[in-house]
């Protein structure tokens, strides 16, 4: 898959998520960022296992006093890759990781998550 394709797969995703989300996420400046590979720091956090996508930075509604990254979420284009052959299969992975990620944006914990499917 081409890049261009992932990250049209990504904006898809975004547009179908409800629009009282979107619209926050939009407002907040919460930037989805297609990544080709996942950073050595994150598969360092990761140890054995393939990361789709990340979360970094401070959840709504939480306040912080000191500088930080810029909140955002990052899917890595080659985890897809390895994982998933079917280009459907893709961009249905694509559309649950960019839920899962943007569910820690609003402060749901990864076992509150995967409950839910995501």
């Amino acid at each position: 898959m081409e890049m261009e394709e992932f990250e049209q797969n990504i904006e898809k995703s975004l547009a179908n998520l409800p629009e009282k989300f979107s619209k926050i996420l939009k407002e907040k400046q919460i930037s989805v960022l297609a990544r080709e590979k996942a950073p050595q720091e994150v598969k360092n956090r990761f140890k054995n296992v393939v990361v789709f996508g990340v979360f970094v930075g401070i959840p709504l509604g939480h306040l912080h006093t000191i500088a930080t990254e810029p909140t955002r979420i990052e899917l890595y284009k080659d985890s897809f890759e390895k994982m998933y052959t079917a280009p459907a299969e893709i961009e249905k992975q694509i559309s649950k990781t960019v839920i899962h990620e943007v569910a820690h944006y609003f402060g749901f914990s990864e076992k509150e998550i995967r409950s839910l499917g995501y």
